[in-house]
């Protein structure tokens, strides 16, 4: 049995472990916006050439390749999502193009996957319309492949949409579960259930540092829980206060 993982945060700071990154790519294999663009200037000019000189044949819908990740050290695993308005069945073709990639990171046997919200920038898909069938998705695919997969979302606020979804299904309520549990019990059921954010001190300084807690949301609760009972001794009061705070 393999693992899900939500992230957020900037999306090569969580690749550091991981044996292959998705790249959300355009139909031309070359740099483009957001994670296209973030990965194609980490790899450097070699992936673009190499790109150019081996496919001579734009990407369609669904398709999925594989290349190295020259500056990265990762495998970079190209993606063409495709695009809500020109899609009959948009939510449908997406799934779609998820499971093809997921049956590419059973036939190469990663280990360890980066993945992207793949369809949810330009090309028209919204988070919370995708959010349930895909956590299914990757759920069920975790239970069934040993394989660790990362699924990152830059901010807090697209990740709770995610995680709401991945709480559900695993029928999880933080609110009960970890009420009258002291804190090594609840340090276990965060690993458990795999919630423990990656890089917890440099997300603490981005997202929740000054700020009130009335004013977080799910997943800056989960960080700023993480990041008191991993490196702070914490009274039951104020543990007790925090806590009562996971009710949404």
């Amino acid at each position: 049995m393999g693992k899900l993982i939500l992230t957020c945060g900037e999306y090569l700071d969580n690749a550091s472990s991981v044996s292959a990154i998705v790249n959300a790519a355009n139909e031309y294999m070359i740099d483009g916006s957001g994670i296209c663009g973030v990965i194609y200037k980490a790899c450097g000019p070699k992936l673009l050439e190499y790109c150019k000189n081996n496919y001579k044949e734009n990407m369609k819908t669904g398709d999925v390749r594989v290349t190295c990740g020259f500056n990265l050290k990762n495998d970079i695993i190209h993606v063409l999502s495709p695009k809500y308005y020109e899609e009959r069945e948009p939510i449908k073709s997406l799934m779609d193009c998820y499971i093809n990639l997921l049956e590419e990171i059973k036939l190469r046997k990663y280990k360890k996957v980066l993945l992207c919200s793949l369809g949810t920038g330009i090309y028209g898909y919204k988070h919370e319309d995708v959010s349930k069938t895909l956590m299914k998705i990757l759920i069920d695919f975790c239970k069934e492949n040993d394989v660790e997969l990362y699924f990152n979302n830059m901010y807090p606020i697209y990740k709770d949409i995610y995680l709401k979804e991945y709480l559900d299904i695993l029928k999880l309520n933080l609110q009960d579960d970890l009420r009258n549990k002291n804190i090594f019990e609840i340090k276990k059921y965060l690993e458990d259930n795999n919630l423990i954010e990656l890089n917890l001190k440099e997300k603490y300084d981005n997202y929740i540092k000054n700020r009130e807690l009335s004013d977080l949301g799910l997943t800056e609760k989960l960080i700023l829980l993480e990041y008191v009972i991993f490196n702070f001794d914490i009274s039951k009061e104020d543990l007790d206060k925090l806590l009562n705070e996971f009710k949404d």
